[in-house]
């Protein structure tokens, strides 16, 4: 069935492209006014194209408002689901921080203060004092 309509398609736009030119030379035309038949033919090649391009650009107009129409009824449900999930992973993360990081923190600070405290009370000899050449 689509190659029919393929033969179809190439046997009209081959007829309308060859009907000028057999127009032009089967009419009776006097006998110097062969520059008129010209100027007709091109006239009416000029006008078809004209109408094929007007076609034509109707119809990739048509063709763009119908993507962006599609591309905006997409393109909006996923941006929302977007933010929905970057507020989730921002709730969870500071979940994480209060929760979880905060007492770790405090945990390894008093640890390390508790660990500082016992090796300066364990210290028996006191620090040297560094002179300026032991410094650079």
């Amino acid at each position: 069935m689509k190659v029919v309509f393929i033969i179809i398609a190439a046997v009209l736009v081959l007829a309308a492209l060859v009907l000028p030119i057999v127009l032009l030379f089967a009419s009776p035309l006097p006998q110097d006014s062969w520059l008129v038949g010209v100027r007709d033919t091109a006239i009416i090649y000029a006008s078809m194209f004209m109408c094929v391009g007007a076609i034509l650009f109707i119809v990739m107009t048509a063709l763009l408002a119908f993507i962006a129409f599609a591309i905006r009824d997409h393109i909006v449900p996923a941006l929302q689901k977007v933010d929905d999930m970057a507020k989730t992973v921002k709730g969870t993360a500071t979940f994480v921080s209060e929760s979880v990081v905060s007492p770790i923190i405090k945990v390894a600070g008093a640890a390390a203060g508790a660990r500082a405290m016992v090796q300066s009370l364990a210290r028996r000899n006191p620090p040297k004092p560094t002179t300026k050449k032991e410094q650079s």
